[in-house]
């Protein structure tokens, strides 16, 4: 690296003015150039360096003296002692601080030159004499002398000495301010990076604390919702266990009453096993009902049976009386619905009261009566056993109208029997006669149903018109003899049974239904909570790390800021130690300067003051770092402006300087995110949220680090959303092959409604369409030719007669024969049911086999009519069915199936599997309205009504099976119409 203009070599200097020991002077200038020299050869080089170190330091009398040390790579140290050294001024403050932060201190001189101009020589010799050597400064007291006594050569020679001494200054000037400002860049880079990262830790904190503020918000939020929904938990158990335990005291109830329909069904079964076929010790058998509003007990052989419950009874009751035979004895027996003999000994005549009303009697003055006060003349009979036994004893009395008998407290001893006399009707007052407690309260009638007269020659009132039966008899515990037809009344029992059946089967759906319905609610909840437990581990995760992000940066912060305290107090001192130094070197220059100005005057002309030109350079021209941290070098240049004469000679015009000394920043390094966590709601909008750690934490001024959390919206639907529904499915085949028909077309549901969303009935017109189709007129001989998997279901229950049901028989042997088999067309089946279904023919391709299982193996079975099961098994046959093939079951019945729900959910579940289900009712037992529900829609188009039952049916059998077929199949051929066409083609 040249300079522009080249100085003197300053060890060549050095080696031409090679000194004689005893030559102060010499040795003085010696020590000068060896130090510009080394500082030249120092600054020079880019491969060595530079450094000054400022350290205090005790001499030998204990006095602290401070001592800048200027190295030179490790070739030779230069100590300039600062112990004496005066304190900068303001000025001189201002000055030195633009030197070490700007580049042109060399041009400070004026300056400082400006603060010497008023200062005498001597003083100046005072602060700088010890650096200004005894020849120099014999010729400054030869001056003080007489100036004739000086030469040319002795100023000359004073004024090389003292240039000597200037450019050793400036040498050391140049390095020392040069250190100064890496010091000093130094510091200030580091005081930056500690901000900076005191400014990212500050961010940190805030974020932290945030974070922490929102997570013990969370988990306050997570808690109270676990809270609410525990105690919604407990709630529903609790109002579950009510509802539950309710339905099964009342399923318990059926039960009993099923079990007793059942034994009722199996007394009244037409085999030699039952009761009514065997009759007992060689008497005909007969049957015993007592029943009333609430219960009934039906006794047979020995055998009694007791139904519990208000419903059980009036269908037992409407079966009975449809299916009685002559009555052999009726009479109304005392008991109550408590007791468990609430059939006893007939004691006849006796009813209990229950009718509402109002009491008319008068006494013996004409007055009248209001109230209970009518019924308050009474007799106490005594102690007795039972109700029957205080009954006995009013019949006895003939003025007794009605009895009241006391319950005893202690069971096993006789309770008390209270006779009354009042002769109002008891069924215009219930209040007067109900029972309540331990009284239980009686009326008497005659055997005819009328009030009893008076006797004897007791005044008396009035007494009530006398009538057929009382109000209060039709509530009574009536008890009729018969002897039963056993086929009918084993028919109508099993109506009865599929009755109580049903009841049976509808409570236990409900119960069914009400613990799945608790079931799923508290699943709903525990899913609820469960959601709220995961949220709340994740809130409490997120508050230990921030609160140990929190707690981390605050230990960082805390040793950043001691490091910055430390920083701050190492840069003023060095800073300060610096200014000293540098305004010492610019002071002593200026010193000297004055002093070679005030030598110069004696010159006589060869060194007068106006021919004295110092070397004068530009401002140092800093080049780029070669590293941007860690530490590089920095080429300093500058030129020259002005050529010396007589002065100093020019510095060195190059030089290397440290920068960038700090390290580099490192970023935060983040890792992956991880899933996105659990929905904070199911719907309506709420938020989850995903997390990532730091996988290398930010330093020496790097990038802070992103969030760590990250939430967004989910579930946004709305929790009250209408249904999706599909695109419309094609046509459907037409459901009749002529006459006029309809086919329909549908949509299914995408998506289902959520909350109170609406969705469209299946039958509503935004769902379902329908039109007309096939309106061409029937053939007279229609066969169907489609593709269908056909299952005939057919009654065989015990409603039917043996002769009935051969005519069911022939008119499916001839329905079976309008079909047209084939893998192309026609596939059938045959289920028959009664209690239990059985499978006749399974699907065949072949009509003779179909036909031979139709007349050999179709059997009356008797029974009761589960339809239920038929259907079931009809479905079952159905997957041998092609799935390409239309799917029907037909439906054979006599219209009156004895399990209608367990029906109802076997049709829903056949059609809901795709199949048509037609029904033919051959009108036995009424309308059958449910038929048109259960069904395929419209039911009015797949309920084919043989209204006047078998008969019809028989005398209108090819009508029928005409009908069926155009009515159940979308395509038919008619050999009829073939020929004709034939013989028109011809």
């Amino acid at each position: 690296r040249t300079p522009a203009v080249q100085p003197r070599n300053p060890c060549a200097h050095i080696r031409e003015h090679n000194p004689p020991k005893h030559s102060n002077l010499y040795k003085k200038l010696f020590t000068t150039h060896i130090m510009r020299c080394l500082a030249l050869f120092a600054t020079a080089s880019a491969d060595l360096t530079s450094n000054i170190n400022v350290a205090n330091t005790t001499g030998s009398d204990g006095a602290e003296a401070q001592h800048v040390a200027v190295a030179a790579g490790s070739d030779a140290v230069i100590n300039v002692d600062l112990s004496n050294a005066t304190a900068v001024t303001a000025v001189q403050d201002e000055l030195l601080e633009s030197a070490m932060d700007g580049w042109g201190w060399q041009n400070m001189r004026p300056s400082f030159d400006q603060l010497y101009k008023e200062v005498p020589v001597d003083t100046v010799l005072k602060q700088i004499g010890t650096a200004v050597p005894p020849e120099v400064l014999t010729v400054l007291e030869h001056k003080a002398g007489g100036p004739d006594k000086l030469t040319e050569k002795e100023l000359n020679h004073a004024r090389t000495v003292i240039n000597g001494m200037m450019e050793g200054q400036i040498t050391q000037l140049d390095i020392t301010v040069v250190q100064c400002k890496e010091l000093r860049e130094r510091s200030k880079l580091n005081l930056n990076v500690v901000a900076a990262d005191l400014s990212r830790l500050g961010s940190k904190l805030a974020k932290e604390k945030k974070r922490i503020l929102n997570a013990q918000a969370g988990i306050e939020e997570a808690q109270q919702q676990i809270a609410n929904s525990q105690g919604m938990l407990l709630s529903h158990q609790k109002m579950c266990a009510r509802t539950v335990g309710n339905l099964q005291s009342q399923l318990k109830l059926i039960k009993l009453d099923l079990d007793a329909a059942n034994l009722v069904v199996k007394l009244t079964a037409c085999s030699k096993k039952s009761f009514l076929q065997s009759g007992q010790n060689g008497t005909a058998p007969e049957l015993k009902a007592c029943s009333d509003s609430r219960e009934a007990v039906i006794s047979a052989g020995g055998v009694d049976v007791k139904l519990q419950s208000p419903s059980a009874t009036l269908a037992f009751d409407e079966a009975f009386e449809a299916s009685t035979g002559p009555v052999l004895e009726a009479f109304v027996a005392v008991g109550t619905s408590g007791d468990d003999n609430a059939v006893g000994d007939k004691v006849r005549g006796y009813v209990r009261a229950k009718k509402a009303g109002s009491c008319q009697d008068k006494n013996v003055e004409g007055v009248a009566i209001q109230g209970c006060a009518a019924f308050a003349t009474s007799t106490s009979a005594g102690k007795v056993n039972s109700p029957q036994d205080c009954g006995a004893k009013c019949a006895a009395n003939a003025l007794c109208k009605s009895f009241e008998f006391v319950t005893p407290s202690t069971a096993g001893f006789p309770g008390e029997c209270n006779l009354k006399y009042a002769t109002c009707d008891e069924t215009k007052n219930a209040a007067c006669f109900q029972t309540s407690g331990l009284y239980l309260r009686y009326a008497t009638y005659s055997s005819d149903g009328t009030p009893p007269l008076a006797v004897g020659g007791a005044k008396l009132p009035k007494l009530s018109p006398s009538r057929t039966l009382p109000p209060a008899a039709q509530q009574a515990f009536k008890c009729t003899v018969v002897k039963p037809d056993c086929g009918l009344m084993h028919d109508n029992m099993s109506i009865f049974y599929g009755e109580v059946k049903d009841k049976y089967d509808a409570k236990y759906a409900e119960l069914a239904a009400e613990k799945q319905r608790c079931q799923t609610t508290a699943s709903s909840i525990n899913q609820e909570i469960a959601l709220w437990n995961a949220l709340l581990q994740e809130r409490n995760t997120e508050l230990g790390d921030a609160t140990a992000e929190q707690s981390e940066a605050t230990q960082t912060q805390t040793n950043k800021l001691r490091e910055q305290r430390a920083l701050n107090k190492d840069f003023k001192a060095v800073d300060t130690k610096c200014k000293t130094l540098v305004g010492e070197f610019m002071m002593n220059l200026c010193g000297l300067r004055k002093v070679r100005g005030e030598l110069a005057k004696f010159s006589q002309g060869s060194m007068k003051p106006e021919k004295i030109f110092d070397c004068v350079v530009t401002d140092w021209r800093p080049q780029e770092c070669s590293a941007s941290c860690v530490g590089g070098k920095q080429l300093l240049t500058r030129a020259v402006s002005q050529l010396p004469t007589l002065g100093i000679k020019c510095p060195p015009l190059q030089m290397v300087k440290k920068c960038n000394e700090f390290p580099c920043p490192i970023d935060c390094q983040m890792a992956s995110w991880s899933k996105w966590g659990r929905c904070t709601k199911e719907c309506g909008g709420g938020l989850q949220a995903r997390v990532r750690n730091i996988k290398r934490r930010p330093n020496h001024g790097g990038k802070a680090c992103p969030a760590q959390t990250e939430t967004q919206q989910c579930n946004v639907a709305s929790c009250d959303a209408d249904c999706k529904l599909s695109k419309w499915s094609s046509w459907k085949a037409c459901n009749r092959a002529c006459g006029g028909g309809t086919q329909r077309r549908v949509k299914g549901v995408v998506t289902p409604a959520r909350g109170t969303g609406r969705c469209p009935k299946p039958l509503n017109g935004l769902r379902y369409k329908r039109q007309a189709c096939n309106k061409n007129a029937c053939p007279p001989d229609p066969v169907c030719s489609a593709k269908m998997d056909i299952v005939f279901v057919v009654d065989s229950s015990g409603s039917w007669t043996e002769k009935g049901y051969k005519v069911v028989k022939e008119f499916l042997s001839g329905l079976v024969g309008r079909y047209q088999f084939g893998k192309q067309n026609v596939k059938m089946a045959v289920v028959e049911f009664s209690k239990e279904a059985f499978v006749v023919q399974t699907m065949t391709f072949d009509q003779k086999e179909m036909l031979a299982a139709v007349a050999g193996k179709l059997q009356f079975r008797r029974g009761l009519t589960d339809m239920a099961k038929g259907l079931l098994a009809a479905e079952q046959v159905l997957l041998d069915g092609r799935k390409d093939a239309q799917s029907e079951v037909i439906v054979i019945t006599d219209g009156k199936p004895s399990f209608k729900f367990a029906t109802s959910n076997a049709a829903t579940k056949l059609r809901r599997s795709g199949a048509r289900l037609v029904f033919m009712p051959i009108r036995t037992y009424g309308a059958s309205p449910f038929l048109a529900n259960w069904a395929t829609h419209p039911g009015k188009e797949n309920v084919f009504r043989v209204r006047a039952g078998l008969g019809e049916l028989k005398s209108k059998m090819k009508d029928w099976q005409t009908k069926m077929v155009v009515s159940t199949c979308p395509t038919v051929t008619s050999a009829i119409l073939e020929k004709a066409s034939a013989a028109a083609a011809r």
